[in-house]
């Protein structure tokens, strides 16, 4: 693994334009143009290779006789090697955006409204560019004894090699959407604490998504990139409506109320309404009390619905069959198992309740106090069940185990579906410090972080809730505490800022296992991680300024995890940076 880049090589590029056309007084044309363009150069360890050979090709084997060993195959040896003499797997991903608005604002009949059309597309190639081999290729190489599988290979074999390297665009897939939306707000009349508004909104769009792999891949014949079951190209589209209305009402002079409501339908899979009720009181004006109601729902994506399929592995898990059969011997039971990732052009749309309550409290006018309570359930979560929890419930899951004749697990099938539920609650806290002039500039601080006092998931219906607060399960952790702390002074043209990043500790997964003596790790927990940052800022006009920053001071890095879920390990990517310190420059010019 010393090999695999853990933070790949990126190049980044983006640009926004807007332009506003004053047509009359009361109305304008408005017109924004966005391109982006972001180039990843991925590199990975060499490429591992699984084939077979004639062992009477191997000088030191021959007249062993091997061939009555196997009468299905006799002389067949099975190769397992990484094709160190191809050097490293490398691949350049490509995505680019481009995303076109143009529309018209203004005041009609004392409505205050805004008519836009956006126009969108998003391009991604994925390109082999080293290290992947032609197998079938590699494989006439090796049995013709010009590629040693067990050492150097002569001038010639490395010729060979070279010759068959692959450089193929592998994957190309667009994403087009087309929408017009329409909102408008207006006050309708005065009540005893402010003016009754309403607000009015609708959208029509449509989503188009188009994949289209390689002749290559499609020939199955790239080694360590496998070619997507179906095969050809595919499009698929959607057409999505939305309606949304809002009523903010200031019922007494102490009092507001909210009511919202929304209603998506979406082609093919159906529709659903989505209500909200707030509520918000102020006693004082140091004192604002709030609470909120609601209800959501989340369509299913296009990738969800119809990305190709995905191959991967799992993290070494033991296999029950197996371990039954071999004594519990985990380096015998245990692999790293093939999976296969499917999409499901059947999923149904997410559901959710939620519901908040707190306060704000303003002491004076540089100290604010936040606190809010809320909780969340999802149901018909869109999901896979974890490769881990199909392997510890054969009974129910076996059938997502697919197994050859010998009864080895070939691949297992993880699919997306509607499954089981999600519930959480915690404390939302902001402290803001602002505004404390003196004669060295004016000082501020601000704390925003989170309490999470609940945090549960079910696999499916039926299924127990596992808790996933501050313990790793499956894929992840929730962390029971974590907060953005920023310090910051100004003066004049010049602003600094010191902050700091933390996720509190959490107990590990503890679940890997070394397949060479079966042994399985030590219990871990996995240490808080604190991170410093700082910047400084010139504003040298209006429109140009320039920031200098140093990200993660002190130069930390990630503490050890024994999680097997990702690729990479010794450390859970999923929050942390494995980059330690470093400078950036950030140069900005706005015409206006």
């Amino acid at each position: 693994m010393r090999d695999t880049e853990l933070y790949p090589k990126s190049e980044k590029l983006g640009f926004l334009g807007r332009g506003v056309l004053q047509l009359t007084p009361a109305h304008q044309l408005f017109a924004e143009l966005a391109l982006t363009r972001a180039r990843t150069w991925y590199v990975g360890s060499s490429a591992r290779v699984t084939g077979y050979m004639d062992y009477r090709l191997v000088p030191e084997l021959a007249g062993t006789a091997l061939e009555t060993i196997d009468e299905e195959y006799p002389g067949e040896l099975q190769l397992q090697m990484r094709l160190d003499e191809a050097g490293r797997r490398s691949s350049q991903l490509t995505s680019e955006g481009r995303r076109i608005v143009t529309g018209l604002s203004g005041t009609l009949a004392g409505w205050d409204y805004e008519l836009a059309l956006n126009h969108s597309v998003n391009t991604v190639r994925d390109r082999d560019t080293h290290g992947y081999v032609l197998y079938n290729e590699l494989m006439a190489g090796i049995n013709s004894g010009l590629i040693n599988p067990f050492g150097p290979s002569s001038a010639a074999g490395k010729a060979l090699i070279d010759s068959i390297q692959v450089d193929d665009e592998v994957r190309f897939a667009r994403g087009t959407m087309d929408a017009l939306d329409l909102k408008a707000s207006r006050a309708l009349s005065r009540l005893a604490g402010g003016e009754l508004m309403l607000a009015l909104g609708g959208e029509l769009r449509r989503e188009k998504s188009h994949f289209r792999p390689s002749a290559l891949l499609l020939s199955d014949n790239i080694n360590n990139d496998f070619a997507p079951e179906g095969g050809g190209p595919t499009t698929d589209s959607r057409k999505v409506r939305a309606v949304y209305a809002e009523l903010l009402a200031p019922f007494a002079p102490q009092w507001e109320a909210q009511l919202a409501l929304r209603h998506d339908h979406y082609q093919g899979i159906g529709g659903a309404s989505s209500p909200k009720l707030g509520l918000r009181y102020t006693p004082s004006k140091a004192l604002l009390l709030r609470g909120s109601l609601g209800a959501g729902f989340r369509a299913p994506s296009m990738n969800d619905l119809y990305r190709p399929t995905v191959y991967s592995s799992t993290a070494t898990l033991p296999d029950p069959v197996s371990c039954a059969a071999n004594d519990n011997d985990l380096s015998v039971c245990a692999d790293n198992w093939n999976t296969r990732r499917y999409s499901n052009p059947n999923l149904k749309p997410e559901r959710s309740r939620q519901a908040s309550l707190g306060l704000v409290f303003e002491a004076d006018h540089h100290w604010t106090l936040s606190v809010d309570w809320w909780t969340i359930k999802r149901s018909k979560l869109i999901s896979e069940i974890g490769d881990d929890v199909i392997l510890g419930n054969l009974a129910k899951y076996g059938d997502l185990v697919h197994r050859d004749e010998d009864g080895d697990i070939d691949y297992i099938e993880l699919r997306k579906d509607n499954r089981g539920a999600q519930k959480a609650s915690g404390l939302d806290l902001v402290l803001d410090l602002h505004g404390v002039k003196t004669g060295w500039g004016q000082f501020g601080a601000r704390l925003s972080g989170t309490l999470m006092l609940d945090s549960k998931l079910q696999t499916a219906p039926g299924d127990p809730y596992i808790s996933n607060l501050g313990r790793f399960v499956t894929e992840g952790a929730v962390q029971r505490w974590r907060h953005r702390l920023s310090l910051d002074w100004e003066r004049g043209p010049f602003a600094l800022t010191l902050g700091n990043t933390f996720y509190s500790s959490y107990q590990d997964q503890n679940s890997a296992i070394n397949i060479d003596d079966g042994s399985i790790v030590a219990a871990n927990r996995v240490k808080a991680y604190s991170l410093w940052d700082s910047s400084l800022a010139w504003r040298a006009s209006p429109a140009l300024s320039l920031r200098v920053g140093v990200q993660n001071l002190f130069d930390k890095s990630p503490p050890f995890s024994n999680q097997a879920y990702h690729f990479l390990s010794g450390y859970d990517p999923s929050y942390t940076d494995p980059r330690g310190r470093y400078l950036y420059v950030n140069l900005n010019y706005a015409m206006k």
